[in-house]
């Protein structure tokens, strides 16, 4: 499956079809550059009025250093400035501690999550998908390239079920 072209795989209609008063939309994400541009979208997205306030949380300590290092290139890059709107918006929270990260699991009302890894190998957003893949109420949007054989791929697939941590999971949430 081809790398998706842009950022467009994070549109207006997309999140809004996956807001649910009780759920969550989880983002697999690779932590550097797909991340930031997530960030930028989102929050341009909320800040134009085509999304409401939603929390933004960036649970993965690499692409929280890794936007650190891209706000202070800013000026360099292209779009820059969006990021660095997007960056002051109060709706982006970044989870630095496991204990902030294991937090998110209490969060109520609807909310986003930004997790790496980006093919749902490793990192966070395994957590992430244990508390939430067996609710009706969550969305899980695959913004990246899936390789053979991964989670991601797995999940893309259709799968009914999937083992995570040796522990099996229904999938009822929706995979887009």
């Amino acid at each position: 499956l081809p790398e998706p072209a842009g950022l467009d795989v994070v549109s207006e209609p997309k999140v809004q079809a996956a807001i649910n008063p009780k759920g969550a939309l989880l983002i697999p994400s690779f932590a550097v550059e797909r991340a930031q541009e997530l960030i930028s979208d989102l929050t341009r997205l909320i800040a134009e009025g085509a999304l409401p306030s939603i929390p933004i949380y960036v649970d993965s300590p690499l692409a929280s250093k890794a936007t650190r290092v891209f706000a202070r290139h800013a000026n360099d890059l292209e779009d820059g400035t969006v990021l660095m709107s997007g960056l002051k918006s109060n709706e982006i929270h970044f989870t630095e501690t496991k204990e902030e990260s294991i937090a998110l699991d209490d969060a109520r009302g609807f909310h986003i999550v930004i997790a790496a890894s980006g093919m749902c190998e490793a990192g966070r957003i395994r957590h992430r998908l244990k508390n939430w893949l067996w609710r009706d109420e969550a969305t899980v949007l695959l913004v990246g390239y899936q390789a053979e054989g991964t989670l991601g791929r797995i999940l893309q697939g259709g799968a009914k079920s999937v083992r995570i941590q040796g522990e099996e999971f229904a999938v009822r949430a929706r995979i887009r």
